[in-house]
């Protein structure tokens, strides 16, 4: 899996409603009404995989539908 940019992974929450709570020293927070937990963004430019997993995981993103992001942002984003 490539790289991610903590404001990818942003994007992601947001186009499944999850909304900025707070910042915390290097750490993005959001949060989603309903959602067991928030979802915690480590603001670095190269995420690796264990934690872009871990948070596709909390905003309810599947493994698969992660990679045909990847594999398509436009295709991905548009349906």
């Amino acid at each position: 899996m490539r790289p991610f940019d903590w404001k990818e992974l942003k994007g992601l929450a947001e186009l499944r409603s999850f909304e900025f709570d707070r910042h915390k020293g290097d750490h993005y927070i959001m949060r989603k009404s309903g959602a067991p937990r928030p979802v915690v963004i480590p603001m670095k430019k190269h995420l690796k995989e264990n934690i872009v997993l871990s948070v596709a995981k909390t905003i309810e993103m599947s493994r698969q539908e992660l990679e045909d992001y990847i594999r398509n942002p436009k295709a991905f984003l548009s349906s």
